[in-house]
């Protein structure tokens, strides 16, 4: 941090583009020729196979085989959606000279093989063999000659850039990809003092599941470090990744009124394994990155670019989409075998970055919860090496090398200035604090600093208790609350009951406050914690969806039976009481057992039928102590794990604050009158793709938090607030019918764009009681739906400026657009969206311009900023401090200057905070000065806390917070976990 009076400032590592600095390069698209013979040939298909599942084409095997053999293109026929809504195949390909790309006809021959690759599936089939015979053949010909004007199509950079929503949002994926080719193969170097690291970038193409665009990494990195004093060693192989994402502003336009971009420099790290990957994450696939240094096809061109293919997650672990069977149909030289890479990956990826390597590379890309083992180790394995990130040094070092690099092409943009500091201390509001903050109040040598004598300890000590006590208090009118320990091993219910005790900041030996009842259920039937039986997993058990259906039903009916027979003998008034459980369910991860096996969804919706609010823990043992000179009967680890757990449960499912939100709008800078009356509502949604059919899973509700504390949620087709407690419930019970298929609960859980933005304008219009800023997120509410039911399109910063006075709503059935004086918003104060992670930029505090030699450190409070590219609209940045479980060691000035490659950084997990954007809009006309617009936008800033959440700062406020996390407790019902 500066010193105490300087006014910190951050530096967004977002560049400008200097105009026509990328005339030379080359842009070039390349249509799939065959969509509308594809889409018979899928038709008729479907007819002979008389079946009423859709038959699609294999498209992703196409793009992965066209990039096995030819590593210059920039993506295969990926399918974009234009404006229009017509779906669209083309490829793409960037660069300085178009004269390494594969030709249409070298594109062509791939094409046809493998559409007759596609068609023996078919003709393979026993019934109707001379009618599946008659469409495939059929197909074949209308595809057995190349278009005669089938061309690379040359696009101007500039024209992308002049308007970026031209040719359907290409410059998206193209801009950012250009950038990446002149930087591919350069290299830079960071030193700081003697210290010096050479860098070397080498493209990569596609990024996870989008398959799109290009991205950088560098050569690879060995990092050891020492974790004990007897020369014991770790080690661990990292790259450099960057990104660079192309991004707009609401109001920032160029000269023709189009929106003019940001292009975005983000730095992570990339680690790579070199040991045998023995457990990996069930029902996701395992990413490879492949180089080629020979042509897998003669004649193909080839460069040293790596392309991300991917590996089944089976028993088999073959190549994703039948590659293999393609390339050998392309009569291409093969892949190797995924399980001898997975089994010995330091063989056959260069990790020692050796000059003369002759052979292809392979590297696998790890992910949290991949598990390893040395020759000598045996069991699950254990994880990788090497902790993410970067030190803020680093960060600032290698994106001024990369400004170096394309020095004339990208301009930085200036530093922000930091808005009012956030409270501190004593003028903390209550409700801005956690319970680390009043555990560590009741510290002996706290209470010595606030109370001398003896009764003056006792009074202060007793303040503590009452204001936790009060704040995890029972919804509405009810009485009462019930906390349930349901348990089978002596040592759960014991850490429980310890942690229980702590979260109340009371001794163990004294009584919990007299609103609050805790009462040990015993599992006396074994039966109850046992997986989910099945007859094996996916890979060789062709049933077993129906199997874990079957056993979740059957295991939920036990549970509901042993909660019926338990409760009615302990609880008294359960329909005047709010019922909360902390639940024993076993030990997961266990070896040959699937996720899906797991009894967490059954017990939840056990739970939720019995109008019970849950909370999942599993078993807890103790420490072993035969090394340990530790009395403690737990480890650290574990008792944080029941900790987290016990407030998650009394502070978070409660929707508990340690004091009253109000006192949060008054120091945000909005009048005590309006502060005691101001709701703050906020959006919430989750989407989970591939839930039935092709129909994801989409679920939104409202929440309100008042200003007295209280916290209640609309949910979709309902007209009447619920308390937070009891809507979680009401939630479960809507999975539980949708878990049942019934048709009504489907759709309400499958919401499309229309559902989305008419829920909005029904709350804006018709559910405000009070004074309300509304906060909703642009990411999904913004471009969701199709041409005839899209979402709320007002949200795109494309029209965001000109609409910023109005509500459109004219597109929703019921509404119109709305004038900021209409009658029905007169308590609507504001609506704020909010934008976070790939759509913010990365920063670093505390610098002008990035080549300024200057101490850096993450901010130590939740920090607002100001941005004033764009004066008719307020661009408003909210950064969280740094969070208090990083080690202190990894804070000192020395550890803030160390690179990943240093001895001992690579064991330092570097997180820093992310920006989220704060835009208001629809502003009333009372609240239109610049002060009072940023007192809007010091609302959701200062919410940005939770009384359960210790790690510094939750990504969104409160009220948006309780809502994902509501619904994300309750996805498990639906498998959706």
């Amino acid at each position: 941090m500066p010193k105490k009076n300087s006014s910190p400032v951050a530096l967004p590592a977002r560049m400008d583009l200097a105009i026509d600095s990328l005339s030379d390069m080359r842009i070039v698209v390349l249509k799939f020729p065959f969509s509308k013979e594809v889409q018979d040939f899928c038709r008729d298909i479907q007819q002979v196979l008389r079946s009423n599942a859709k038959v699609y084409a294999p498209y992703r095997q196409l793009n992965n085989a066209i990039l096995a053999c030819t590593s210059t293109l920039t993506y295969g026929f990926e399918s974009s959606m234009p404006i229009d809504y017509i779906p669209q195949r083309q490829a793409l390909a960037v660069g300085k000279s178009m004269e390494s790309i594969a030709t249409p006809a070298q594109i062509y021959q791939l094409i046809y093989i493998w559409a007759k690759n596609w068609t023996t599936q078919f003709l393979n089939k026993q019934a109707n063999k001379d009618e599946f015979r008659s469409v495939c053949d059929r197909f074949l010909a209308a595809i057995e000659r190349i278009p005669s004007d089938w061309q690379w199509e040359y696009i101007q950079p500039e024209t992308l850039i002049k308007d970026i929503n031209t040719q359907n949002g290409l410059g998206y994926q193209a801009i950012p990809s250009l950038l990446v080719s002149l930087l591919h193969e350069q290299t830079c170097t960071i030193s700081s003092g003697a210290r010096e690291q050479t860098i070397v970038w080498r493209k990569v193409q596609g990024d996870g599941s989008t398959k799109i665009g290009l991205h950088l990494v560098s050569q690879p990195f060995k990092a050891t470090y020492y974790i004990d004093d007897s020369d014991d060693e770790k080690e661990g192989f990292f790259a450099y990744r960057l990104d660079f994402y192309l991004q707009t502003q609401a109001g920032r336009l160029n000269s023709a009124g189009h929106l003019k971009p940001w292009i975005f420099v983000n730095l992570s790290c990339q680690r790579y394994a070199h040991e045998p990957l023995v457990k990996n994450n069930h029902g996701r696939d395992i990413s490879i990155l492949m180089g080629m240094n020979k042509a897998r096809l003669d004649e193909y061109p080839i460069d040293s670019t790596l392309v991300r293919l991917t590996v089944e997650n089976n028993a088999s672990k073959p190549w994703q989409e039948q590659l293999p069977d393609v390339l050998t149909a392309f009569k291409a030289r093969p892949l190797v075998s995924p399980i001898d890479i997975l089994n010995d990956p330091i063989k056959f990826g260069n990790l020692d970055y050796i000059d003369n390597w002759k052979q292809d590379e392979y590297y696998i890309v790890h992910a949290e919860g991949y598990g390893y083992r040395q020759e000598s180790q045996k069991g699950r394995g254990h994880g990788h090496s090497i902790k993410t990130g970067f030190s803020l040094k680093e960060r600032a070092d290698i994106i001024n090398q990369i400004i170096q690099l394309l020095d004339g092409i990208l301009i930085p943009d200036r530093s922000m200035e930091c808005d009012v500091p956030t409270p501190s201390g004593k003028k903390l509001p209550l409700a801005m604090s956690d319970y680390e903050s009043h555990r560590t109040s009741l510290n002996p040598s706290e209470i010595k600093k606030n109370a001398q004598t003896e009764g003056e300890k006792e009074t202060y000590i007793k303040a503590e208790q009452i204001i936790v006590a009060s704040a995890i208090k029972p919804s509405f009118d009810r009485k009462r609350i019930y906390i349930l320990i349901i348990y089978q091993e002596r040592h759960t219910r014991e850490l429980v009951r310890q942690q229980l005790h702590k979260a109340f900041l009371i001794k163990e030996d004294d009584d919990f406050p007299a609103h609050i009842n805790v009462i040990d259920i015993f599992i006396d039937n074994s039966h109850l914690l046992e997986k989910l039986t099945v007859s094996g997993l996916p890979s060789i058990n062709k049933d077993f969806d129906k199997e874990i259906d079957k056993q979740h039903y059957l295991k939920r009916k036990e549970w509901q039976a042993f909660i019926q027979e338990k409760i009615v003998h302990v609880v008294n008034d359960k329909s005047n009481s709010d019922l909360f459980a902390i639940i024993e369910i076993g030990t997961s991860n266990l070896k040959g057992v699937h996720p899906r096996q797991s009894i967490r969804g059954a017990v939840r919706e056990a739970c939720v039928l019995e109008n019970i609010n849950s909370q999942m823990l599993q078993t807890v043992k103790q420490k072993e102590k035969e090394n340990s000179t530790d009395d403690a009967s737990y480890t650290k680890a574990t008792e944080g794990r029941v900790l987290n757990a016990v407030l998650d449960l009394t502070l978070r499912q409660t929707g508990a604050l340690y004091g009253m939100p109000s006192e949060i709008y008054k120091v945000a800078g909005i009048s005590e009158e309006i502060a005691q009356q101001l709701d703050v509502i906020g959006f919430c949604r989750i989407k989970k793709n591939n839930y039935i059919g092709n129909t994801p899973f989409q679920y939104a509700v409202a929440v309100r938090l008042s200003a007295t504390g209280m916290v209640d949620v609309l949910l979709p087709n309902q007209k009447q607030w619920l308390p937070y407690s009891q809507s979680g419930l009401a939630i479960g019970k809507l999975f539980h019918q949708a878990r049942k298929k019934d048709a009504d609960s489907l759709d309400r859980v499958q919401m499309k764009g229309g559902h989305l933005v008419k829920f909005v304008a029904d709350v804006l219009s018709q559910h405000l009681e009070h004074p309300t800023i509304a906060l909703i997120e642009a990411d999904v509410w913004r471009n969701e739906g199709s041409k005839d039911d899209r979402a709320w399109f007002q949200l795109k910063n494309e029209y965001l400026l000109a609409q910023r006075d109005i509500l459109d709503f004219s597109h929703v059935t019921g509404h119109t657009t709305y004038q900021r004086d209409d009658e029905k918003f007169v308590n609507l104060l504001g609506v704020i969206r909010l934008r976070t992670n790939q759509e913010t930029p990365q920063y670093v505090p505390n610098r002008e311009t990035w080549n300024e030699d200057k101490e850096t450190s993450d901010f130590t409070k939740l920090s607002g900023f100001i941005d004033k590219t764009v004066s008719e609209l307020l661009h408003y940045f909210s950064v969280g401090r740094i969070p208090d479980t990083q080690k202190k060691t990894q804070h000192t000035t020395n550890n803030r200057e160390l690179y990943k490659k240093d001895l001992g950084a690579a064991n330092i997990a570097y997180k820093h905070q992310q920006m989220v954007e704060i835009l208001p809009f629809f502003v009333h006309h009372d609240f239109q000065t610049e002060d009072k617009l940023k007192a809007l936008c010091r609302v959701p800033h200062l919410l940005r806390t939770s009384p359960a959440f210790t790690r510094g700062n939750i990504s969104r406020p409160y009220p948006m917070h309780l809502g994902i996390e509501s619904i994300e407790d309750l996805l498990c019902i639906l498998d959706l976990d």
